[in-house]
């Protein structure tokens, strides 16, 4: 027998085994009730801890955006932002009527989810997913989204999937009704619209899933009788956004924003493009990301009945057109950030759902035996040594054996003092999973800090959060900002135009601003080291040429316990403002 013929015989009895696990797991009661207590574990564990995590530099740069906008302040001229106004409209919303502070917008990031999480259960289980399938995609998307790192959290490609899984919901009822009132028509419309607004690449997404959907209609007449109302909601959503635009002056630097530092955004995602599919894409989130080798042809073959009569095969359709169309416009318009692939992977569990593959019981499966045996082995030093040699060596043993956090004792065991009214910043650092990046904000350090200026009294205009994590303090301190460069090190990159840009309004914040915060995260990758200090009160690791860039230029008055952030006051002029590119990089 020759090779491919054995290959064949292998594979077949692969199918066979699993086609055989997908009839006992669809069909046994206990698994139903597994899959629930499993969701309840999850939300019970997960929830307190999810709402005490800190915000991610991204999330606190739109509640600035938010306060600046609720308090008359100019979108973009005082708070600078590289995308279109929506999720600053969002997160203004959240703050009328939820509330300030980092629970409130999780709260609102939590029920977002939810909300998410219901209109997928309903559509894959009118697809054709069982209740076995639902109670299982209900608790891989409980184990999956309240157990990634904070930098996935309150970010607008999430919050954008709600308006687009509720538009689809619309036209799949209009499709399968037969009827198309101008109404429902309309309201799509007012969704993908609102949707653009937090992203534009999600119009993207609605042509490729209207294409989809199209192949129910009778006629190109019927096709184009129902656009016209989608389009004009989508019109009327486009022109009330122009409409502020214009009417609160924001306006000017909205289009200066899109004509002269968005320039090289695409070169830089082209450049990116192939190390994103070589080395990132199956990596997002181990173990779930590498699903996607059988997601995308999963989905490619549903895309077959897009013109069925049958309801639970074009619904299946529908959903895999929207995952496709999600994965590769993620793919080939955005940056390799993991929370931009936080959407596709939600709609991949609901795709395995709906054609009855267990893939979202076979996760959490593997997630529970790897939490218990990497629990197992801290206690078998030799079996940890193998365990760690092995992650390094394999990509496949690394990628099965990632622990979830709710096996992360360190972590958990602050879960009771979640439960608790007055969390104190030692508790919102310990639920925080990835607190030492540079875009995390670390609540003990800055909170150190925080205190320092609160003496000092700091007022509107006085402090320049350099680098990206420190301008958190300006929510702390509520004060308004002297510099409106939030993420100052992803402006600094922009390229050269910008970074004279930079420089130039920095110079003109210097006169009115007392203190500048850096962040030795963004410099350094010697953190164990920051505690060593010289004789100009900057830590030894810091590259000689550092000194002389701002604000390490500046002397230094206050230090946070580890070192990590460092309060300068400003009193030498500014000259240069040179951000490494790589941690610890010295310049040629």
């Amino acid at each position: 027998m020759d090779s491919s013929s054995r290959l064949r015989k292998a594979a077949l009895r692969a199918l066979a085994s699993f086609n055989h696990l997908t009839r006992i797991v669809e069909h046994n009661r206990w698994f139903i009730l597994t899959g629930w207590l499993t969701t309840a574990f999850c939300l019970v564990v997960g929830i307190p801890l999810f709402l005490r995590m800190p915000l991610w530099c991204d999330a606190t740069l739109y509640e600035i955006s938010a306060r600046n906008i609720l308090s008359g302040g100019v979108h973009y001229r005082d708070v600078f932002d590289t995308n279109p106004p929506g999720f600053p409209w969002l997160l203004s919303g959240v703050r009328l009527f939820v509330g300030t502070g980092s629970e409130s917008v999780r709260i609102a990031d939590l029920l977002i989810v939810f909300a998410i999480s219901i209109f997928l259960v309903r559509l894959a289980r009118s697809a054709g997913a069982t209740s076995t399938g639902i109670a299982w995609l209900a608790a891989s998307v409980a184990a999956f989204y309240l157990f990634i790192h904070e930098f996935n959290h309150v970010q607008r490609d999430v919050w954008m999937l709600l308006p687009a899984i509720a538009a689809i919901w619309l036209r799949l009822r209009s499709v399968e009704g037969g009827r198309h009132p101008f109404a429902a028509a309309f309201l799509e419309g007012l969704l993908w619209g609102l949707g653009c607004w937090i992203k534009p690449q999600l119009l993207l997404v609605a042509v490729l899933v209207w294409f989809v959907a199209a192949g129910r209609f009778r006629s190109t007449r019927e096709a184009v009788r129902t656009f016209i109302p989608v389009f004009s909601g989508g019109i009327v959503v486009g022109l009330l956004g122009l409409g502020w635009l214009v009417g609160t002056g924001t306006w000017p630097y909205f289009l200066d924003v899109w004509q002269n530092w968005n320039t090289t955004y695409a070169e830089v995602v082209n450049k990116e493009l192939i190390y994103r599919i070589r080395s990132q894409q199956l990596n997002y989130f181990p173990p779930y990301s590498c699903f996607a080798l059988l997601a995308v042809p999963l989905a490619v073959c549903n895309l077959r009945h897009r013109s069925s009569t049958d309801p639970m095969h074009f619904r299946r359709a529908v959903l895999a057109g929207t995952y496709l169309s999600w994965i590769f416009t993620t793919l080939l318009l955005q940056r390799g950030l993991h929370y931009a692939h936080v959407p596709e992977t939600l709609l991949m569990l609901a795709v395995f759902a709906a054609n009855r593959w267990p893939i979202p019981f076979i996760l959490v499966l593997v997630q529970v035996l790897v939490g218990i045996f990497v629990l197992a082995a801290t206690h078998m030093p030799g079996l940890m040594d193998a365990h760690n040699r092995f992650q390094k060596e394999s990509w496949v043993y690394r990628t099965f054996t990632y622990p979830n956090e709710a096996f992360n004792l360190e972590r958990t065991r602050w879960w009771a003092d979640c439960l608790g009214n007055h969390p104190s910043r030692e508790l919102h650092k310990h639920a925080a999973m990835f607190v030492n990046h540079f875009g995390a904000l670390d609540p003990v350090e800055l909170g150190a800090v925080e205190d320092y200026l609160r003496t000092q009294a700091v007022r509107d205009g006085e402090l320049i959060a350099w680098h990206n994590s420190p301008h958190g303090l300006y929510l702390a301190l509520d004060i308004k900002p002297s510099f409106r460069f939030m993420h100052v090190g992803t402006v600094y990159g922009l390229g050269p135009w910008q970074r004279e840009q930079v420089l130039r309004e920095l110079q003109a914040a210097i006169p009115q601003a007392r203190f500048a915060v850096s962040d030795l995260h963004c410099v350094t990758k010697q953190y164990e080291r920051l505690i060593e200090v010289g004789p100009d009160g900057l830590p030894q690791v810091l590259p000689a040429w550092q000194r002389a860039e701002f604000p390490f230029n500046q002397p230094v008055v206050f230090r946070s316990p580890s070192g990590r952030y460092l309060v300068h006051k400003i009193s030498n002029p500014v000259t240069s403002c040179v951000i490494p590119e790589k941690l610890d990089q010295e310049l040629p």
